[in-house]
């Protein structure tokens, strides 16, 4: 059984969690914020977690229609 592990912005601001499977998810953490995972979890630089996060799609005209 794994074991749930916290994390507050005292930890760090940038995270990415990584699973199992290879999987990654870019996030931030605000003031306040916990976050609560059994995956592994790496603290990253601001300037890391702008460069390597997935960016969303700008919406083309055709979508916006």
């Amino acid at each position: 059984m794994s074991t749930v592990k916290k994390y507050t912005s005292a930890d760090g601001s940038y995270y990415i969690i990584l699973d199992n499977r290879g999987n990654k998810e870019y996030g931030a953490l605000k003031d306040g914020s916990v976050l609560e995972t059994i995956h592994n979890v790496e603290f990253i630089s601001e300037e890391q977690y702008e460069a390597e996060r997935p960016k969303p799609e700008p919406l083309s005209e055709t979508k916006m229609m």
